[in-house]
């Protein structure tokens, strides 16, 4: 074991701070880095983050392990805990991230990202101990397009100084994600301010999604909206093959988790899970076709009386009569019709056995003549789409709280043009 030069910026340089003298950095023979900090041991781990559709590594985010003089584990919480003054704190951040890049320029990690984690009480008070990521990553000769910052979960009072440093980050060439997303005080607004170049999604959303399929569906939803604020979506914390179906199932981008790889300390372990991700691909398609199934299955009776319904309407039967043998499935809840501006025409024709379950928290909503509903996307669909029906999402009624979707399709009769609506229950039992 052989001591590193500590001229700065091997080791972060504060000025007239005695906290240099409790750090060093040791080179083991086989090239690996420790950090000596006070009476702590300390060692990169790298925990691999995986593209799916490349089906390989294509970041790792560097963790810290901990020991004592004896030995013994201290745990990442416990070590920065005993910082209690703002500049130990600070001086801490910067050693872990120096060992991390350290480590990191030492192994077979070309082509990858390098994730790291840093505060944002680092973040907004770093700015008062002089520069020092720059010359860091010059120092080690690390492009700053391979390293990803984290922002990682923490409450701050002054989002302005948050952003300001994430545009810094960006400024030099780095990517900035936020971590923890979906969790205490990471948001959209932190999203509009910072725009990240990528969010991990918080463990508790990608386990919860797993257990309630309105999560599930909220999950597709969510992720979606990442990618439309032009952000590359990371599920982390993903620990079983079910959750693993179930963030891709909402499309995310990247994946993180002891079901692909635990973290590492050392030289890098086999990471060649081609055989895992094929065993995934093959899931979702079997996923995919039996939902396909028992879609069609469920939904065959209801669009083949749907079609009838609007046949008869376009022949000119009046609008009671046309929808009333569709009324008299299980599962249907109301029909209505809107002119070619999304207006209500009349009011909504309910089925019988659903008025008597009707819950009344919505009754100030429940009136619908006049009603406009050009803003929904079953309305606009049918008339992009005239000659076929169309299927909306699952999505909450307006004038009756419960879950439900909605069969839309133009009908054009004698009596002009029209768009024959129906509500479902959702799920259909």
């Amino acid at each position: 074991m052989s001591y590193l030069p500590t001229p700065s910026p091997v080791l972060p340089d504060f000025s007239d701070s005695p906290l240099r003298s409790y750090a060093s950095l040791l080179q083991s023979k086989d090239g690996s880095i420790k950090a000596r900090y006070k009476n702590r041991i300390l060692r990169s781990a790298f925990q691999p983050i995986f593209s799916f559709a490349h089906a390989r590594p294509v970041g790792f985010e560097g963790l810290v392990r901990a020991n004592d003089l004896a030995g013994n584990s201290v745990s990442p919480l416990t070590l920065l805990s005993e910082e209690h003054a703002i500049e130990g704190t600070i001086f801490l951040d910067r050693l872990l991230r120096t060992l991390h890049i350290a480590n990191f320029v030492h192994r077979a990690f070309e082509d990858s990202w390098l994730f790291l984690n840093v505060s944002p009480s680092v973040v907004i008070n770093g700015r008062t101990q002089g520069p020092f990521f720059r010359e860091m990553l010059e120092a080690w000769n690390v492009p700053p397009q391979q390293v990803v910052v984290e922002v990682t979960e923490d409450k701050t009072s002054d989002e302005g100084v948050l952003e300001e440093a994430a545009s810094y980050y960006k400024q030099i060439g780095c990517l900035v994600a936020i971590d923890d997303f979906g969790a205490g005080y990471s948001n959209f607004q932190r999203i509009w301010r910072l725009r990240p170049d990528i969010v991990k999604l918080d463990r508790m959303l990608v386990s919860h999604a797993t257990r309630d399929s309105a999560a599930r569906r909220g999950l597709v939803g969510l992720a979606g909206l990442l990618h439309e604020a032009g952000a590359l979506v990371l599920a982390e914390g993903v620990e079983t093959e079910e959750e693993a179906l179930a963030v891709l199932h909402a499309d995310v981008d990247l994946l993180q988790g002891f079901h692909f790889q635990r973290p590492f300390i050392g030289p890098p372990p086999c990471l060649d899970k081609r055989e895992r991700f094929d065993a995934l691909r093959r899931s979702l398609l079997n996923q995919a076709r039996e939902e396909e199934t028992e879609f069609n299955a469920a939904f065959r009776k209801y669009l083949d009386s749907f079609a009838k319904a609007a046949e008869r309407l376009a022949a000119g039967e009046p609008f009671s009569a046309a929808v009333g043998a569709f009324l008299g499935l299980k599962n249907v809840i109301r029909a209505y019709q809107l002119d070619s501006d999304g207006a209500q025409i009349g009011e909504n024709l309910s089925a019988t056995d659903q008025v008597a379950v009707r819950n009344p928290r919505h009754e100030p909503l429940i009136r619908a003549t006049g009603a406009n509903w050009m803003h929904r996307h079953y309305f606009r669909r049918a008339m992009s789409n005239p000659e076929t029906i169309q299927i909306s999402r699952p999505y909450l009624s307006l004038t009756d709280p419960r879950m439900c979707l909605t069969l839309s399709r133009v009908v054009r009769s004698i009596a002009g043009q029209v768009v024959l609506c129906c509500d479902l229950n959702y799920p259909i039992t």
